[in-house]
């Protein structure tokens, strides 16, 4: 019951004539890491991504996002995407012109590859944070920039060897249509 009074005290928060909807489109660079337990070695996938966002200002202190991030599948690779929301608390600097912004992020990223018939699945849950900058061209167009650090949960065993996805970085730049 709890559950559901949060939910819809933040919705309709969400409703309220002050706040403003938007989307955006960003591009940058990802960096999934791997850890083989057994062996303890490390490996990445580094690679570009492109992200559409679809969110609304909360207030003019903050922010709720929800994005879906996707990779373009790279040699062994059959999928490499995610989706997450995020809510960022943000910080005027220039009035109506520069903020900064942090806060917390959760989500699914899925990561599927294969090769000579062996399959591995790190899919699973992430959650983190993010930090940025916003710079507000006019009241309806913004230039966003940001880091994302990203713990993954998906896991996985390939011959009796244990594959843990470790972490997602994400580097950014965007824009946002405010509506």
């Amino acid at each position: 019951m709890k559950k559901i009074v949060l939910a819809v005290m933040l919705a309709s928060g969400l409703m309220g004539a002050d706040n403003v909807a938007f989307i955006g489109a960003s591009v940058g660079n990802t960096e999934l890491q791997n850890n083989v337990s057994a062996l303890g070695y490390e490996s990445k996938v580094d690679d570009n991504h492109y992200t559409a966002t679809l969110g609304q200002y909360v207030g003019t202190n903050g922010r709720i996002g929800l994005s879906y991030t996707y990779v373009k599948p790279t040699g062994n690779i059959k999928h490499n995407d995610g989706v997450s929301l995020a809510f960022d608390f943000m910080l005027p600097i220039v009035d109506n012109a520069l903020y900064l912004y942090a806060g917390p992020v959760v989500g699914y990223t899925r990561f599927e590859e294969e090769a000579l018939g062996i399959k591995l699945d790190l899919s699973g849950l992430h959650y983190g944070g993010q930090a940025g900058g916003i710079f507000r061209i006019m009241d309806t167009v913004e230039v966003e920039g940001g880091y994302r650090y990203l713990i993954e949960t998906g896991k996985d065993t390939i011959l009796g060897v244990n594959v843990d996805a470790d972490k997602l970085k994400v580097w950014y730049v965007g824009a946002n249509l405010r509506f």
